[in-house]
């Protein structure tokens, strides 16, 4: 019998930095107008315009949760081979054809990648022949991370790859 581990390939929306940094400094004035700036001299103009700076920020803050990142695949691990489809293009790959996996092992329930529908973890794979897949991977909960966890410490894997952990990684796998 062989274990196998489903998942979805995702691309989540990346943010352009430097409206980013500007919406922080402007959320960073707005909140201080609102709270610590004298009441009886504020214009209710600007008072207004940093409130819905404000509001708009928090939901950039917790907003981000709830948007659907865009699924473009599916992955399928099982403990004779790693298959996936991506954008209609359909791989199988087995564990011979395999040099390494990296697994970037992000939680299923962290700050700062977490949406409600899963968390999102990146996962990259090199073949001997050279060629590398990078993808974006979501582990939805604890079963899920648990069925990955034994195909990953199945003899099959755990004998021909070493693991280790990131230096600076406070999730425990």
């Amino acid at each position: 019998m062989t274990a196998e581990f489903e998942t979805e390939i995702v691309k989540t929306k990346g943010f352009n930095k430097i409206f980013m940094i500007v919406f922080i400094i402007l959320y960073m004035i707005s909140g201080f107008y609102i709270f610590m700036y004298d009441k009886e001299s504020q214009n209710i103009y600007l008072k207004y315009f940093a409130l819905a700076i404000y509001v708009s920020g928090i939901y950039f803050l917790f907003g981000q949760s709830f948007i659907k990142p865009k699924k473009i695949g599916k992955l399928k691990i099982s403990t004779e081979r790693i298959e996936f489809n991506e954008n209609d293009e359909s791989k199988s790959v087995t564990l011979n054809e395999l040099e390494n996996i990296y697994l970037k092992y992000m939680d299923y329930g962290s700050w700062t990648t977490h949406s409600i529908f899963g968390n999102k973890n990146y996962l990259t794979i090199t073949e001997k022949s050279g060629k590398k897949y990078d993808f974006e991977i979501l582990i939805r909960n604890k079963n899920s991370k648990s069925d990955l966890k034994k195909i990953l410490n199945s003899p099959e894997f755990y004998e021909k790859f070493d693991f280790m952990t990131d230096g600076n990684s406070r999730t425990e796998f």
